[in-house]
């Protein structure tokens, strides 16, 4: 079986990937005798199989990788619960309870970020990834497959397959995200290895950090003429929300337009429905994305000018909308 035979992301699962794995269905699937496919149907049976495989194997990372920054957080750096007399860490709720709590933070606070970039980024890098290195074996097995690892001038040892990196790739943009999420709303800054994008106009300052681990920046929010400093709170100076207003004040989209671009690139994006959520994204993991605006092909009304819309009567805050709609397809 070839090393990258499931892709990382659910856009690539296409009709010309299921033409060309086909062949290897029959080693997930008893049932299947052929190695080659009689009609269209077949070839979506293949591509909604293989996409179930590879959720599968993004809930092992995320629910192993998650239980390794519990065991982490436990045992290496004795990091306790918040006015609990001692009580350790159970889940990942409880690591973020601590993170976000100030005492913890603010005592000793540059050890306190050498902690977190460890857990942040720590356990994917080598001599401490053993665990997926695992998981992916017991996924191996549980098929009974093995990679095709006739690859000239790479180590054995070096090998990546699909497995580790879906599990991989799923545990780092979770875990990445979750960390940031509660660092920045709760203190306004947060940890990444990301450099910043140069020519891009943003709100956020980073400052070059060598950790203990490795290097990165703090990325923290700049201040604006007002003094005030801009964080996950102040939501209506989201990148969401500006996405918003573009769309509907430049563009002329109504609100019912922009439900539908991002339901659309949700689907593009995830293969599934845009769920009825209310989550922040940050401004970065937006940039990164390099979301844009699209108008549709049809009759719109001219929005006021005003930041907030009607929509079916009810008053809609744009705020609220960016981030109801925008969010969930990063991952």
């Amino acid at each position: 079986m070839p090393l990258k035979l499931l892709p990382l992301n659910e856009r690539h699962f296409t009709t010309n990937w299921a033409k060309g794995t086909y062949c290897y269905r029959f080693l997930f699937d008893l049932a299947i005798t052929s190695q080659s496919y009689k009609n269209d149907s077949e070839l979506e049976d293949w591509r909604m199989q293989a996409l179930q495989m590879m959720k599968e194997i993004k809930q092992i990372g995320i629910a192993y990788g998650r239980q390794e920054i519990v065991n982490l957080a436990r045992g290496h750096y004795g990091m306790t619960m918040p006015h609990s007399c001692g009580s350790k860490p159970t889940n990942i709720d409880d690591v973020m309870s601590i993170v976000e709590n100030e005492e913890w933070y603010y005592d000793n606070k540059v050890y306190k970020q050498n902690i977190i970039y460890h857990l942040m980024y720590g356990l994917t890098r080598s001599g401490m990834n053993a665990w997926m290195l695992q998981q992916e074996h017991k996924w191996l097995k549980k098929h009974q497959i093995k990679y095709c690892q006739d690859v000239v001038g790479i180590r054995k040892t070096k090998l990546r397959g699909f497995v580790y990196s879906i599990i991989n790739s799923k545990f780092s943009n979770s875990t990445i995200k979750l960390f940031r999420t509660v660092m920045q709303r709760k203190y306004g800054e947060f940890i990444t290895v990301r450099k910043p994008i140069e020519n891009v106009s943003s709100r956020f300052t980073y400052t070059q950090r060598q950790f203990l681990g490795g290097s990165g920046y703090i990325v923290s929010c700049d201040r604006g003429t007002d003094g005030k400093e801009y964080d996950n709170s102040d939501s209506y100076e989201s990148i969401g929300s500006r996405w918003i207003k573009m769309c509907i004040e430049d563009r002329n989209m109504t609100v019912a337009d922009v439900h539908k671009v991002v339901d659309e690139l949700y689907t593009t994006y995830t293969g599934q429905i845009m769920p009825n959520v209310n989550n922040m994204v940050s401004d970065e993991a937006l940039i990164n994305n390099n979301l844009t605006c699209v108008t549709p092909n049809k009759d719109i009304k001219t929005p006021t000018k005003t930041d907030r819309m009607v929509n079916n009567g009810k008053e809609k805050d744009i705020t609220f909308l960016g981030e109801l709609v925008i969010c969930q397809f990063i991952c």
